[in-house]
């Protein structure tokens, strides 16, 4: 199987920045292209009725969320100095982000996911839930999970 399209999920953590440093070797070496993707969700009880502001200024509170989302991948990737040679799209997607990605990968776009893990165990991930293991366990594609202990020492290798 020939990877041609990588799809990197990220949530602006060291342990995106680990999936990140790894997805760009791989591109580089597989000549695959990269989708940077980061999905932001408005809390469930927030409604684009909901205003912020002062006066005539109010805006709603989900257009505020999705400008900081777009302003922090734009830091996010600023602080990763991408290399011009291997060609990446970036995107903000609006969802729940298991169910967000796995609707992005069902579109049959990519060939590979490439994404760090927090490595929550016990009772925070059975609340919580995992991102990763979802797309592991219900992906079309292969997942290639970048571990927590790399994230560091990769993230420092990036710059």
């Amino acid at each position: 199987m020939a990877f041609q399209r990588i799809l990197v999920p990220v949530d602006y953590s060291e342990d995106s920045r680990a999936a990140l440093v790894v997805a760009v070797d791989l591109a580089r070496s597989l000549g695959a292209t990269l989708d940077v993707v980061h999905v932001w969700d408005r809390p469930s009880y927030v409604s684009d009725a909901v205003l912020v502001g002062h006066g005539t200024e109010q805006r709603p509170l989900g257009e505020l969320i999705r400008e900081n989302a777009e302003r922090e991948m734009q830091e996010f990737l600023a602080a990763m100095h991408l290399p011009s040679d291997v060609v990446s799209t970036t995107r903000l997607v609006s969802g729940s982000p298991a169910a967000a990605l796995l609707d992005e990968l069902g579109r049959g776009k990519h060939d590979l996911v490439v994404m760090g893990t927090h490595g929550r165990t016990g009772f925070a991930h059975l609340l919580l839930g995992s991102v990763a293991e979802k797309l592991v366990r219900h992906s079309p594609v292969p997942v290639l999970t970048v571990p927590r202990k790399l994230a560091g020492r990769l993230a420092a290798q990036a710059g």
